[in-house]
């Protein structure tokens, strides 16, 4: 049985996610794929922070598009 995440750790996921996508707004770095990894990696940890993926969040958003649930260790 697992313990339930922390609301304050989900908080503070959701909180980093959107500080990456409000920095591409802000100051968006030079180059494309620059940008495509600032947003793959603010979605992933907005949607890990919203679904409680306690240590996935950067394999959440590919199973939220794969309507899968990930077990991480």
């Amino acid at each position: 049985m697992e313990a339930p995440p922390l609301f304050f750790g989900r908080f503070l996921r959701i909180l980093a996610g959107l500080a990456l996508l409000a920095w591409l707004v802000i100051s968006p770095p030079s180059g494309l794929p620059w940008r495509v990894v600032l947003v793959f990696f603010g979605l992933s940890l907005v949607v890990g922070g919203i679904m409680a993926y306690p240590g996935c969040e950067i394999s959440a958003l590919p199973n939220l598009l794969l309507r899968r649930r990930m077990h991480c260790f």
